[in-house]
């Protein structure tokens, strides 16, 4: 018996699920408070992402996109329109954590870092473009712009600068990011996570 090919649009729609449509909120409501209160106090951190990567391994690589691009828009209207551009590069770093999930390496904690080396790559060379090219070296949102200004001054060199504090930024930040959300999925009740699209997706690929 031949079995129904699932298509690309409607694997995309069954992670839409109402479960799914009730976590983005809430998911993007954790993000903004992390996003916007080290973007306040100016700290070299941006702990935006922990709601998207919870999301990531409960609804799918695409609900965490859509909430990596909600949390910037919103960024950008709460706390600094400068977040807008990085929009793409929340939504790369939720396509990133997504696949790797769905590939089953955020279940074993040597998983979970490689998620979160990987994460922090695409993020560090992706923002550094955005930086550069359309902030010139410095967006002032975190407090490593002084050593990314620092850098340029001493060496000259504005993209070796830029990305060797993104990396810095970032190896923090998202380890920091990536260890919650890992506590968290463990936490949660297996019952409860198989209800969700990305735990149906994975028992689907192995039929």
């Amino acid at each position: 018996m031949s079995e129904k090919k699932v298509t690309f649009t409607e694997r995309i729609k069954s992670q839409f699920s109402t479960k799914s449509l009730v976590l983005i909120p809430i998911a993007v409501g954790i993000n903004l408070i992390g996003g916007t209160l080290c973007s306040a106090l100016k700290l070299p951190l941006f702990l935006d992402m922990i709601g998207t990567v919870v999301v990531a391994c409960l609804s799918g690589v695409w609900v965490a996109a859509l909430c990596g691009l909600l949390t910037n828009v919103f960024l950008a209207m709460a706390a600094n329109p400068v977040y807008l551009p990085y929009s793409i590069v929340s939504i790369m770093c939720a396509v990133v954590t997504g696949c790797m999930v769905k590939a089953g390496f955020f279940k074993k904690v040597w998983g979970a870092v490689l998620t979160w080396l990987a994460c922090t790559f695409v993020n560090t060379v992706s923002a550094s473009v955005i930086t550069i090219f359309v902030y010139g070296g410095s967006a002032g949102v975190t407090g490593t712009s002084v050593l990314t200004a620092t850098l340029i001054a001493a060496t000259k060199n504005i993209a070796a600068s830029v990305l060797s504090t993104s990396m810095i930024e970032n190896l923090i930040d998202k380890g920091i990011t990536f260890l919650i959300a890992f506590v968290i999925i463990q936490k949660i009740p297996k019952r409860f996570l198989s209800q969700y699209a990305a735990d149906t997706d994975d028992e689907e690929d192995g039929d």
